[in-house]
């Protein structure tokens, strides 16, 4: 007996249910609508506060002006994503690639980024008020205006990166690669370790 239409999803199902949890948290194969991931539409100025986008692909995918407040997206693939404007407090971003995002304006305050490499992001204006930064790449980042009181850098790649004019009130550096970073007109208000050559 052959299967007939209907049966093919519920034995495509099937296989999913078999093959265990990761394959339930794929995102939707919906040629017709946008990608949805465990209930997250991936699309511009999406509500999506406290998602699981555990080790998500969204390579590219433009997200401005999303709510992804407190959202899990450890092990995230975001190389080359639209986070402008988009609200990331508290976000987990353990292990992220965001490499060449754009993520101008951006709320990250008290975002965790753990091992999180964002080399060559562009980060402007961007808010990381007591952000953690550790293990984490910053390397030729570009940081003008963007706000870090009482963030803390720690074992962290900084080389090159451009903190052009940041607020860097009550930060906490230490153990950080520094090489080529620059400073120019920035609060360092009581920053501890801040680079001295830059008060």
């Amino acid at each position: 007996m052959f299967p007939t239409k209907t049966a093919m999803p519920i034995a495509s199902l099937l296989a999913a249910l078999l093959a265990g949890p990761a394959a339930l948290a794929q995102p939707a194969a919906d040629d017709n609508g946008p990608q949805v991931i465990n209930g997250c539409p991936i699309w511009p100025y999406t509500r999506c506060p406290g998602a699981d986008l555990r080790h998500a692909n969204l390579v590219g995918k433009n997200l401005a002006g999303a709510d992804l407040r407190g959202a899990d997206l450890s092990r995230a693939d975001l190389r080359g994503a639209n986070l402008a404007a988009a609200d990331l407090e508290g976000a987990n971003l353990t292990g992220a690639r965001l490499n060449k995002a754009t993520a101008a304006n951006t709320n990250f305050q008290r975002a965790r980024f753990i091992g999180t490499d964002l080399e060559a992001a562009r980060l402007m204006r961007s808010d990381f008020s007591h952000a953690e930064f550790n293990g984490a790449s910053l390397e030729i980042a570009r940081l003008n205006n963007a706000w870090f009181v009482g963030t803390r850098f720690v074992a962290s790649n900084l080389q090159e990166a451009k903190f052009v004019s940041t607020n860097l009130k009550d930060a906490f550096f230490e153990a950080n690669v520094l090489r080529y970073a620059i400073f120019p007109d920035s609060l360092m208000e009581g920053c501890k370790n801040c680079p001295e050559a830059w008060r």
